[in-house]
């Protein structure tokens, strides 16, 4: 008897986000084309609040009364003309289950929200990344009775998934899910409904790359366990000539502010002045250099915090050494996303607590808000040590040759050796301590570490995608004309994605033996590259 194709379902309740909806439906266009069924779910209004109407991120403070009509004509619109066949979400639920979660949620305590439960439903957990995002807040303050009332209102929302998806999961019987991020409230409750049933789900994010896109298997974007994979076994094999040309190529597009990455917030080397004439920095004293991170994306995760319980205990304590030791310089560089005309939108509780430093901050220290024309870039170029809570700048940081120190874990860089990350403050301060003297050079294994942890990091773990365009970062649209574009053979990408489904394969091919010879070489590229920034 032949093998039964298998079934694959998408839920995409945020269709409008087009550079998203765009690569799932060419994926399954292509799962079509060689045989799968398939089933499109998308959102028709269900949920009364929503991540892509936040008002943090741009969206009105109130949420206009023919949104949701607006956004449904648009994405039927769309989905006619990409050619696919969808469903509501709204056909899998029922009067009596608005009534029932509106009574779920009137039955908890406020100060419960955060660990609510429904059943074997842990909602509460599933939705409140979108809740911290709603505000970008780090924490949520249950006291206050607006961020309780958005926090009923995710609650409300997610219930209603949950109740949806489980009937769509008992009806359809898929084998396998595409999904958008996983992280969202809506597409979280999605993956773990999926994994309670042992339903593969294939998570779809953007790259930092434009024109990639990544996939996260049976986990949420923000998960780092499979790009620790990657890179604990990539890690030893030296890059060839073509892949240091690849990656030197994005970085230097990001260290001169050329990249279009939604991330890349910083001006470039040379756009923001002398930075040791601008902060009045003596360049004859060590310079260090913290770069806060933009945490409140990542707060409704489980973060490890190894040295200080929090960035802003980090940071007073980074001062206070920089006050008890005047010989060095230290700038603190706040994220351009913590709220700036870059930002998308402004973390509040950021900037409170960097405005109460103005006016009690050392002789030694400098405070560079994050809308400053300062590039972050020129700050690492200079910086005798960059000091980190888990910021890809310390990426970046390590492949100019300069040395970093983490503080906090549960980002891809908590992987990276060649960064150092002491786990309590005393080791901290002896970790502080090593470059109260300067910077001693470029140390090469580390640089080299970094330049192939920055080649994992952008490009191997992404997908190139060129059968979607990507004219801005939150817009896609198909490059193809016909459906005979995704037919197998016609790209290596889809066809990869396609076997993923279909036949249990995983993400990434295991890595290459390659020739110790190769090493020396790396180095000798890797020091051409980096030469200009360490004159």
């Amino acid at each position: 008897m032949p093998r039964r194709l298998p079934h694959i379902l998408c839920f995409a309740p945020y269709t409008d986000w087009s550079i998203h909806s765009a690569r799932q439906v060419t994926i399954l266009q292509g799962l079509r084309q060689r045989g799968c069924s398939v089933t499109y779910v998308t959102c028709d209004g269900a949920f009364s609040d929503c991540d892509l109407l936040q008002a943090s991120t741009g969206a009105p403070a109130q949420k206009p009364a023919n949104a949701c009509l607006f956004c449904q004509a648009r994405v039927s619109t769309r989905l006619a003309g990409w050619g696919m066949p969808f469903r509501w979400l709204g056909q899998w639920l029922t009067t009596e289950d608005r009534k029932a979660a509106g009574r779920w949620v009137q039955s908890l305590k406020t100060q419960d929200y955060i660990t609510a439960t429904h059943d074997d439903w842990a909602v509460g957990s599933w939705v409140k990344s979108s809740v911290h995002r709603h505000f970008r807040h780090n924490v949520l303050n249950m006291d206050d009775l607006s961020t309780a009332a958005v926090f009923g209102s995710y609650l409300y929302s997610g219930l209603l998934a949950c109740f949806g998806l489980s009937r769509i999961f008992d009806e359809e019987k898929p084998d396998a899910q595409l999904l958008f991020n996983g992280r969202m409230a809506p597409t979280r409750i999605a993956l773990e409904l999926a994994k309670a049933r042992g339903v593969r789900t294939i998570c779809e994010e953007r790259a930092h790359v434009p024109g990639r896109l990544q996939l996260y298997d049976n986990a949420n974007c923000q998960d780092i366990s499979g790009a620790a994979a990657l890179w604990s076994d990539w890690k030893n094999v030296p890059l060839a000539a073509d892949e240091i040309a690849e990656v030197g190529a994005v970085l230097a597009e990001r260290w001169h502010g050329r990249s279009i990455d939604v991330t890349m917030f910083s001006s470039g080397v040379g756009a923001g002045g002398d930075v040791w004439k601008t902060l009045n920095l003596d360049r004859a004293k060590p310079l260090y250099v913290l770069f806060s991170s933009s945490i409140d994306e990542a707060a409704g995760l489980d973060i490890s915090r190894d040295t200080f319980p929090t960035q802003f205990a980090w940071i007073d304590a980074t001062i206070n050494y920089a006050a008890s030791h005047p010989d060095i310089q230290l700038v603190i560089r706040v994220h351009p996303n913590a709220g700036s005309k870059k930002s998308l939108g402004t973390n509040p509780q950021d900037s409170a607590y960097f405005e109460s430093l103005n006016g009690r901050l050392p002789p030694n220290v400098r405070l560079v808000p994050g809308d400053d024309p300062i590039s972050s870039y020129d700050l690492a170029v200079a910086a005798t040590v960059g000091l980190i809570w888990f910021s890809q700048m310390g990426l970046e940081m390590a492949a100019l040759g300069r040395p970093v120190i983490r503080v906090a874990g549960s980002t891809f860089v908590e992987h990276a050796d060649f960064i150092q990350a002491p786990r309590s403050p005393a080791k901290y301060t002896a970790a502080l301590d090593q470059f109260s003297a300067g910077r001693n050079g470029i140390d090469w294994a580390a640089t080299i570490q970094a330049w192939r942890c920055a080649h994992v990091y952008f490009l191997r773990r992404a997908f190139p995608f060129p059968l979607v365009k990507q004219p801005n970062w939150f817009v896609g649209e198909p490059a193809y004309e016909t459906m005979d574009a995704l037919q197998p053979g016609r790209d290596a990408t889809l066809d990869h994605i396609c076997d993923v489904f279909m036949t249990g394969k995983a993400l990434y091919a295991p890595a290459e033996t390659r020739p110790p010879a190769l090493a020396a070489q790396e180095r000798e590229l890797i020091a051409a590259r980096i030469a200009p920034y360490n004159t």
